[in-house]
């Protein structure tokens, strides 16, 4: 004990005494290791728990078929699972998330988002409350006077945080709910995307949100987040058998295409199809972060096998007084793990707002309010991960310099030309180097990092030049909702007929529309019949007012628009876009042709096509163009919400704060979802390609310039071991030209091998990389020769410094020191 302390005290003492290799080594490790604990983060984030719940115990059930292993549950289905699974669960649990209602104050109307729960939620989640109660059972029941929970965010936000709120009367979709409580401030809601600010029953939310209810009556619609909390001694198998035979009997009563499978799983705060869908991004990063875990050791070790074998003579003199072999290489790897453990204390301050940055990116704006960001919790075990990794990579990358310092040859080391002896052969021929070798792996590792970045920076160009169809550039969308307003059913057409047909006149906007649903967001879709067609054909649909193709731009090729005349009582009309003309009706003629609708009701509603369109992306910006069928909005009862669009004649993002004005004062009650700038839409959309751009950016730079650092120190070290070499060659007529070519040269070998090692991982590794590209392949040649370029012009540079050192040796001086 007292040796080891001795030893560290002897390894502060001599870092202290050289400082600029330590830290070097400190700041190369810890930006290694700040991103490895980065990544880290991110895929701990997916498996994660709720936080602000008791997790003990605590299951969530899914439904499983071919296609998804993690799907929600039939609300009938649940209701039957919670009646029956009595034996291996003390309470089941369900909860609807991403609604938004809007909330009518005194002088305006805000929004809110909400998740419906059932009356057990609260209590099987083991959610606390800041103030009041959470809701119960009874309050989940027909004719319960409706009662909410809201969130401690908003009851800041919104109500000062003051505990009077409690008891009061709050207007839901202008329906009166009274508050029973506020949430504890650590429960966020049940998905780590959505922030919901109130919580109510499911029974008050069928009342109001009536196409859900619809939804909740089918049972083969997955709809509701099931969560259980399992008896005391109760197994995982034991209540999926008891499941299973409840849904052996489900399967009979209520048959259905396919039978009905049910698994167990964590209950994680990140849904697992989340983290299915983000796998090829999963897996590349962390095969990225292995690399350049390798690249940080093959740079340290190079640093700390320079400083070894500048120490060479001073460890040999200790083992010549009679120092083992054994405290040496404990002394030198105490020195190592110092400094790693430094570089991790640093790494992991870095990491936090590095795991912030990645977490950013799962902000996606849209119109229906912004998916928040992901938290990056910087918990315990990524604590013990961070110094974990970071006394393994300060091991690995001070090995070799402790092996070498065991070395007993004491004759040969304490000789003033030590470090100059001569290199090994191997059959004849002179075998490469550690150094060397530590520089090929740079390299190559480094090719590697900069291919990816270039294939992900290219798959972002691609998807950024894309053509939706129509200019958004100067486009602004929002969501409104009526439903806190006095306005009757028959008199919202003219509301949302009047309301862009007045914006317009104002002098920043130059057009305004209306749509159910705007342009790249999700859209409904319904089995329409198409003349000429045997079956119904489930295709995509929109309802949009007069004037709407113009005010976006699209083009009308064929047949007319929607008329002012197109209205409830005149003839049902539709329009189509040139996808589902070419795929329904090849070399025909579509104007006139019919297409029918089959309503809830069962009655049958008969368009007819009178014009074709421009095709646009109306759903993916990513896809092809789907087969579209708008129909005239004025021809429906419109809902309470519609979509908002303007184009404006300033910056998109100027506007907002004048459209918001515009909007209150026109209706101070009406709800404004979200107001945003188009491109911020499609910016959101695009966040996997920009994500994956950044990052492996970033990792590639790291990597390149842990390279250019590896060179110049190999370099460095060379040039000062040959000083009597070049010297001589000075003295005997060399030019300083052919010592600084011979320098190159000699750094360059290393990298050309590690280059073609580099290269030939590169295409390996293309199966790797082509889940994250778009419009290029991963054996790319122009991005192999661009990522081949950065890399040589780099060594090139690195390789600069020594030889020009190299070339201004005076031959004098070199030999009267030696």
């Amino acid at each position: 004990m007292l040796e080891t302390v001795h030893d560290l005290r002897s390894s502060f003492r001599t870092l202290l005494r050289r400082p600029f290799y330590p830290i070097v080594a400190v700041s190369i490790l810890a930006l290694g290791l700040s991103a490895s604990i980065a990544v880290f983060t991110y895929i701990n984030g997916f498996y994660q728990p709720f936080p602000g719940v008791e997790g003990r115990g605590l299951v969530r059930m899914y439904g499983v078929t071919e296609e998804d292993a993690f799907q929600e549950i039939p609300y009938l289905d649940f209701l039957d699972y919670k009646e029956g699974a009595g034996r291996s669960f003390e309470q089941i649990a369900a909860v609807q998330p991403f609604y938004a209602a809007s909330v009518r104050l005194e002088n305006m109307t805000e929004v809110a988002f909400l998740e419906a729960v059932s009356g057990d939620f609260f209590s099987v989640l083991g959610i606390e409350t800041a103030i009041g109660r959470g809701i119960v059972s009874e309050d989940d029941r027909p004719g319960a006077e409706p009662v909410a929970v809201i969130s401690y965010d908003w009851w800041q936000r919104s109500f000062n945080a003051d505990p009077a709120v409690i008891g009061t009367t709050i207007y839901l979709n202008y329906r009166p709910f009274i508050v029973a409580g506020v949430a504890s401030p650590e429960f966020l809601g049940s998905a780590a995307s959505f922030r919901p600010d109130v919580w109510i029953p499911i029974a008050p939310f069928k009342d109001r949100y009536t196409r859900w209810a619809q939804f909740a009556e089918n049972r083969d619609i997955p709809l509701v987040r099931v969560y259980g909390r399992l008896r005391s001694g109760t197994g995982d198998e034991q209540a999926v058998a008891e499941l299973a035979t409840l849904a052996l009997g489900l399967d009979e009563a209520y048959p259905r295409e396919d039978s009905r499978r049910v698994r167990l799983g964590a209950p994680t705060w990140i849904d697992p199809r989340a983290r299915l869908a983000e796998w090829p991004t999963v897996r590349l990063m962390m095969a990225t972060a292995a690399g350049l875990l390798l690249l940080v050791c093959a740079n340290v070790a190079n640093l700390l096998l320079a400083v070894a074998t500048g120490r060479q003579q001073e460890l040999s003199m200790r083992a010549a007084l009679g120092a083992s072999p054994g405290r040496l290489v404990r002394q030198v790897m105490i020195e190592n793990v110092t400094l790693s453990v430094l570089a991790g204390a640093v790494a992991l301050a870095l990491a936090s707002p590095l795991s912030v940055r990645l977490g950013s990116y799962f902000a996606r704006p849209s119109v229906w309010g912004a998916n928040v960001s992901r938290e990056a919790a910087i918990d315990l075990e990524v604590v013990l991960f961070a110094l974990g990794i970071s006394v393994i990579t300060g091991v690995l990358a001070g090995l070799l310099p402790a092996i070498r310092a065991s070395r007993r040859d004491l004759v040969s080391t304490l000789r003033p030309d030590a470090v100059g002896r001569r290199p090994r052969r191997m059959l004849g021929k002179r075998t490469p180097g550690v150094h060397n070798t530590l520089v090929t792996t740079q390299v190559a590792l480094s090719i590697v990092l900069l291919v990816v970045a270039g294939l992900v920076l290219r798959t972002l160009a691609s998807v950024v030049s894309l053509d939706p169809g129509f200019a958004y550039d100067q486009l602004v969308v929002t969501h409104v909702s009526t439903s806190s307003t006095n306005l009757e059913v028959e008199e919202r057409d003219h509301f949302f007929r009047d309301m862009p047909a007045r914006l317009a006149e104002e002098p920043w906007v130059n057009s305004a529309t209306v749509a159910d649903y705007p342009l790249l967001s999700p859209h409904m879709s319904a089995d329409l019949q198409l003349e000429g067609q045997d079956d119904p054909t489930a295709l995509v649909y929109s309802r949009v007012i007069p004037g709407f193709f113009e005010a976006l731009g699209i083009d009308v090729v064929q047949g007319r628009g929607f008329e002012a005349y197109d209205t409830i009582g005149s003839t049902d009309v539709a329009m189509i876009n040139q996808a589902l003309a070419t795929r329904f009706f090849p070399g025909d003629h579509p104007i006139g042709r019919r297409i029918w609708w089959t309503q809830a009701d069962e009655s049958v509603r008969e368009f007819e096509i009178v014009g074709i369109v421009r095709d646009t992306k109306t759903q993916d910006f990513m896809s092809e163009p789907e087969a579209t069928v708008y129909f005239a909005y004025p021809q429906f009862r419109y809902p309470t919400g519609s979509a908002l669009i303007l184009a404006t004649n300033i910056d998109p993002g100027a506007s907002i704060p004048s459209l918001y004005r515009w909007l209150r004062d026109y209706e101070p009650h009406l709800a404004i979802v979200n107001v945003i700038p188009y491109r911020r839409v499609v910016s959101g959309i695009l966040y996997t390609q920009r994500m994956n751009a950044e990052m492996f950016s970033a990792l590639a730079f790291l990597g390149l310039v842990l390279a250019a650092v590896g060179i110049f120190s190999v370099m460095s070290l060379a040039v000062s071991r040959r000083t009597r070499e070049i010297g001589i060659r000075t003295a005997i007529g060399a030019q300083r030209t052919d010592i600084g070519r011979l320098v190159v040269a000699q750094a360059m070998v290393p990298v050309g091998v590690g280059l073609l090692i580099g290269l030939g991982a590169s295409f390996a590794a293309a199966g790797l990389v082509r889940g994250l590209l778009f419009g290029v392949e991963p054996t790319d040649p122009t991005t192999l020769f661009a990522g081949s370029l950065v890399l040589i012009v780099a060594a090139l540079v690195a390789a600069y410094l020594p030889a020009r050192r190299a070339a201004s040796v005076d031959p004098i001086i070199a030999l009267r020191q030696e």
